[in-house]
């Protein structure tokens, strides 16, 4: 290994020949250490690399404003993108993630738009908002409203979702008399603990309302919900950060295409004219021969002697395909979504492959679910409405547990038979099916028993009345008149006795 020289190197090395070779061997051990890792390498393939060592605020927390605000306008204007964020939030939410148990005041207060400040969504309603405003800016704020009690409402509580714009970024760097501090709006006690939040009363871009300043909201009745990337983060950036340049690229290679798409639509003729005669460019000429102006479809013309004809040769649009299945493949896989579901094209997909490009995303489903929206909105929800329960006298549950949506069935002949055998298997229960289908066991079972009670009464069997039909659609033996089995003396007749009792 070679070490090049500078002229300070040769001038220490003249001076202080000793501090000089501790130099040059520090150097070298620096270098070797570099070789074992190509990515920490300094030379020319490692050029242009933004290598910073900011902790996870200073590397997030700056930049999020920006990166909403570009996330906003492509899904405002690129249908892909909005794909995307739709398939995130339908996937996650489905019909709503729904607690058990349910009480009365509950389903009256999640069921309806009383548990809204703005008075528009259900408790599923509000899911999908949450879960639509995390991915696309990055991250949402939900505050606690108290209401009292002559309002009419269920429990004296309401949910106000805020877009993240209403946290005062300037309010920075802030350390208090305790020994607490201020980091981009989130005021923080001396252990690190989140005690209050500096919101604007009403969103900074609101141009109807003058400039207020923000104010100190106790944590205890604000909720800030995103997806941690590193551990000391306090903001979340948009999930589609990774792909906002792959975005815009594609916009504009969809652009340019579009305009080779016209240019190429366009036959032109260029004719010259050798001996002088044509009439000037722009001017009318009625002894000319009609239809050299224009081509027309099937049209056969004699030009005159000494004029040349020049056909002009479209572009080609041949690689547009192609490029735009690579593109939107690595922005599917960017935002966790399959191809599929960004394009909805599902042509030349095998079963197996749409399947496997299925079950990948929904693991991250999953992990949206159970790891984002039920432990940072779900819960902490439901414990704010047991508290507001608790003070109007009604009972209430210690903690919820959460039924989500299953993931679609794509052969539900196959998948189906697979949950029965899991409910008989006793792997699940049927409360917990119902559940995940978005019915209410207690609701579904009672219809079910009063509309069989029904049926008995006017004399109508079904086959799908499992009482009365077996799975195969055969009539089930009556227990009470079934006739008792013969002894069986060897093998032929216990077969026999089995036989006579098959229906």
């Amino acid at each position: 290994m070679q070490l090049q020289e500078t002229w300070i190197d040769r001038a220490v090395g003249l001076m202080a020949p000793r501090w000089h070779l501790r130099r040059v061997r520090a150097r070298m051990a620096t270098q070797l250490v570099l070789r074992h890792y190509e990515g920490a390498s300094i030379g020319r393939r490692t050029q242009g690399w933004s290598k910073t060592s900011t902790d996870g605020s200073a590397s997030t927390a700056p930049f999020v404003g920006r990166l909403r605000d570009v996330a906003r306008d492509l899904v405002r204007n690129n249908p892909y993108a909005e794909s995307a964020l739709a398939t995130i939030v339908d996937h996650t939410v489905g019909w709503g993630i729904v607690a058990r148990p349910k009480s009365e005041w509950w389903t009256q207060w999640t069921e309806t738009t009383a548990c809204d400040a703005d008075g528009r969504n259900d408790f599923a309603g509000l899911q999908k908002l949450v879960m639509r405003t995390v991915a696309e800016a990055g991250e949402v704020l939900v505050r606690r409203r108290l209401r009292r009690p002559e309002d009419g409402l269920p429990i004296p509580l309401q949910l106000q979702v805020l877009e993240p714009d209403f946290l005062d970024t300037s309010k920075h760097g802030y350390t208090l008399p305790n020994g607490g501090r201020i980091v981009y709006g989130i005021e923080f006690d001396p252990l690190g603990r989140r005690v209050a939040y500096w919101l604007f009363p009403e969103h900074p871009g609101n141009s109807a309302w003058p400039s207020v300043a923000s104010q100190r909201v106790p944590a205890d009745g604000v909720l800030h919900i995103f997806k941690p990337m590193r551990p000391g983060g306090v903001r979340g950036s948009s999930w589609f950060a990774p792909v906002l340049v792959r975005f815009k690229d594609f916009d504009e290679f969809e652009d340019a295409t579009l305009m080779k798409q016209k240019i190429a639509a366009c036959l032109a003729v260029i004719t010259s004219d050798v001996d002088g005669t044509a009439t000037p460019l722009g001017t009318a000429d009625d002894t000319s021969t009609p239809g050299l102006d224009y081509v027309e479809p099937g049209g056969i013309h004699n030009i005159a002697p000494g004029r040349q004809v020049t056909v002009l040769q479209p572009p080609s649009v041949r690689e547009y395909p192609e490029y735009c299945m690579v593109t939107l493949r690595a922005i599917a896989a960017g935002l966790g979504v399959t191809y599929e579901d960004l394009t909805g094209d599902y042509t030349n997909m095998p079963f197996s492959a749409a399947r496997m490009s299925r079950l990948r995303h929904w693991s991250r489903v999953e992990d949206w679910r159970w790891r984002l929206l039920i432990p940072q909105f779900c819960d902490p929800v439901h414990a704010w409405a047991a508290q507001a329960a608790t003070i109007m006298g009604l009972p209430t549950a210690p903690k919820a547990s959460w039924t989500c949506s299953p993931m679609p069935m794509i052969e539900p002949d196959k998948e189906g038979l697979a949950v029965m055998r899991l409910a008989r298997a006793g792997a699940t229960s049927l409360p917990e099916i119902i559940r995940e289908r978005g019915y209410d066991p207690d609701e579904l079972l009672t219809e079910i028993a009063a509309f069989q009670k029904k049926l008995d009464a006017m004399g109508i069997v079904l086959d799908s009345d499992p009482r009365k039909m077996t799975q195969a659609g055969q009539w089930q033996q009556d227990p009470a008149k079934a006739t008792p089995k013969k002894e069986a003396v060897d093998g032929d007749d216990e077969e026999a006795a089995a036989s006579e009792d098959q229906p």
